[in-house]
């Protein structure tokens, strides 16, 4: 386990560190973050009102976006490129248990200035890609406590504000404060996921760039406002978690039954901008194991596989690259997947083929109380 361990880590820092020859911007990061407190298994595994605190450690290489592009000038010469993480879960001590074991995480990020002047800078970030926890994980036996994430592999989503003073021309320090969120989205369970507040400290270095960088006039790329219209289509696997529970008080095993889910949505947005658009959509979900929940859990009740809902949703383009948000209420919600459940979120990061008349594919996150996912999906859609 110690030898896939190294091995694992070493590619990933490789694989981070592959662009730094070539790249404009490497940046590091020191801080700590602060776990939200959940009730649902916070007690059991923590202690009775206790939320711990680890440390986290990041490095990014990156390049800053100076083209003529129209993009580049409306996000004001953001900086985009690749992250490795990591969060120090492994010194936290559970009440009952070993805990939990590191988080290493590889993402892609965007870091965008909202104010520039003289040096100072303030602007947000966003990061989207995988963490890999390889030790500690959940075990019915071994490590019954940690209920947070089961899976080698889950998801890393992180939302931040960071300002920045360039020291000389070359260095800059700052801060940043950032919401960090990973998770499984029910492919296995245990699933709870780990949310976290995270303050850190920056150190970076840039390469240097001539003024005409900053001063080069934008391209006119004859961008008008109006409506867009899209119609996706989604799938992805979920673990059946009434099934997995009732294995657990029964049998004591740890069984993992999965299944396709399935979505479809048509949405109308205004784009306003380049980079950004606002509308709504209709939402429709498909839970076709429905029969199988009811089985498990034992209320004797019977579910309805069909789902559908509207949603608020606003896009952040760049380039090809967009992430759209939406912010769902349910019309008709009775799948067995979540009782009771009023709200839903969605965040879809995606890449549309101009080649292809604007199809685009890309990966959603659907979750409930903004923490609790339900799924992650691949979908393919189309603009108009």
């Amino acid at each position: 386990m110690k030898i896939r361990h190294y091995i694992i880590c070493s590619s990933l820092f490789l694989a981070g560190f592959a662009g730094v020859a070539s790249a404009q911007n490497v940046s590091f990061y020191a801080g700590r973050s602060k776990t939200l407190y959940d009730s649902r298994y916070y007690p059991a595994l923590f202690g009775e009102d206790v939320a711990p605190a680890f440390p986290t450690f990041d490095v990014k290489v990156g390049w800053t976006d100076y083209s003529p592009s129209p993009y580049a000038s409306i996000c004001k010469h953001p900086e985009v490129g690749i992250g490795f993480q990591i969060d120090g879960l492994a010194s936290i001590q559970a009440a009952n248990g070993p805990g939990m074991g590191n988080i290493y995480s590889l993402y892609g990020y965007i870091d965008r200035p909202l104010l520039v002047f003289r040096g100072f800078s303030l602007g947000y970030s966003g990061e989207f890609g995988a963490g890999f926890m390889f030790s500690s994980r959940y075990d019915p036996v071994t490590n019954p406590w940690n209920v947070v994430i089961s899976s080698p592999v889950n998801a890393h989503i992180s939302l931040g504000l960071q300002a920045q003073y360039a020291v000389t021309p070359r260095y800059d320090a700052g801060i940043g404060f950032f919401f960090n969120h990973h998770s499984n989205g029910a492919v296995s369970f245990p699933n709870y996921g780990l949310n976290a507040f995270e303050l850190a400290f920056r150190v970076g270095m840039k390469a240097p760039h001539s003024g005409e960088d900053l001063h080069r006039e934008p391209e006119n790329d004859g961008f008008k406002p109006g409506f867009q219209f899209g119609v996706q289509v989604s799938s992805g696997i979920m673990s059946n978690e009434a099934n997995y529970w009732k294995n657990i008080e029964e049998n004591g095993t740890w069984v993992n039954d999965r299944y396709f889910k399935y979505a479809f949505e048509v949405n109308a947005l205004y784009r306003y901008c380049r980079t950004h658009a606002t509308g709504l959509g209709l939402d429709l979900f498909l839970t076709p194991f429905c029969d199988r929940i009811a089985e498990s859990d034992g209320r004797g009740e019977t579910y309805d596989p069909v789902s559908y809902g509207f949603s608020v949703l606003h896009e952040l383009s760049f380039y090809n690259f967009s992430t759209m948000v939406g912010l769902g209420k349910y019309l008709h919600h009775n799948d067995g997947l979540a009782r009771n459940k009023i709200l839903y979120q969605m965040v879809t990061v995606k890449y549309y083929f101009p080649q292809l008349v604007d199809v685009y594919t890309g990966i959603i996150l659907k979750a409930h109380k903004f923490k609790a996912a339900e799924s992650i999906q691949i979908c393919v859609g189309k603009r108009f």
